[in-house]
């Protein structure tokens, strides 16, 4: 009895990309942070926050892509 099988016709993977953005996000923020403000958690934050909007409109952007599709 397989009730998790991963395997089948209606398996898709999915990726999300608001949590790498947030990553990148972060890391680039730091260095514009020590740069302009010199304030490393300052930049994080910014660049977080910047990263994990742009992540979230490209999921979307994706779901609703995919959505349209079928």
């Amino acid at each position: 009895m397989e009730q998790n099988s991963s395997e089948g016709e209606n398996s898709r993977k999915t990726t999300y990309y608001a949590g790498a953005g947030m990553a990148i996000g972060a890391a680039i923020g730091m260095f514009f942070g020590l740069m302009l403000f010199e304030n490393l958690a300052l930049g994080s934050a910014i660049g977080a926050t910047v990263g994990l909007v742009m992540g979230a409109a490209v999921d979307a952007q994706r779901h609703h892509g995919t959505d349209s599709d079928e």
